[in-house]
């Protein structure tokens, strides 16, 4: 499958938070005078934030070959057959690209949405149209498979929370029983 060349700047700014807040991570752990819950919940939440921004930045991608499309944003990835691609849309106010799909549905592709593209969305439209114009229809045809994201992303959401829970849960507990 070919892969539609991401935009490097998007992956870069990704990294460097990641960079940044793994720094951030390793010198909080040096500078802290102790491991209470309370400070060990604040790490686990930075790195819950890194995973996520990660995982916004830098997952999602667009491959095709002449008889599908792959789109994989955080939430899903969709697996479009190319006959059920009916345009590809740019929206300028909200800087978002799209599939329009048979049935009027619409897929986003978040690789080359929400990030100053400069013009470069016209040569994601372009290499797409290109391969949409390419594709051999003697592949599988019809509705479009849909497979959500693993559980990673509602546990990089939920585990700041309940571990921030626990740690306030024991620290309430200390002080009632001193």
């Amino acid at each position: 499958m070919h892969r539609v060349r991401p935009w490097r700047d998007r992956q870069a700014l990704g990294a460097l938070v990641i960079a940044v807040g793994a720094g951030a991570m390793a010198l909080s752990f040096r500078a802290l005078p102790e491991l209470t819950v309370v400070n060990v919940s604040g790490l686990i939440s930075l790195l819950s934030v890194l995973v996520f921004v990660g995982r916004i930045q830098i997952l999602p991608l667009v491959r095709y070959d002449r008889t599908r499309l792959v789109v994989r944003n955080v939430s899903r990835t969709y697996d479009v057959p190319w006959a059920a691609v009916r345009g590809l849309d740019w929206d300028a106010k909200s800087g978002s690209l799209s599939l329009t799909l048979d049935g009027g549905r619409t897929v986003p592709v978040q690789a080359f949405s929400r990030w100053p593209s400069f013009g470069r969305h016209k040569r994601v439209i372009e290499e797409l149209e290109q391969a949409r114009e390419q594709r051999e229809d003697s592949g599988r045809t019809g509705e479009p498979t849909v497979v959500p994201a693993p559980g990673i992303v509602e546990l990089v959401l939920v585990l700041p929370i309940v571990v921030m829970l626990v740690a306030l849960l024991v620290k309430g507990a200390a002080a009632v029983l001193s």
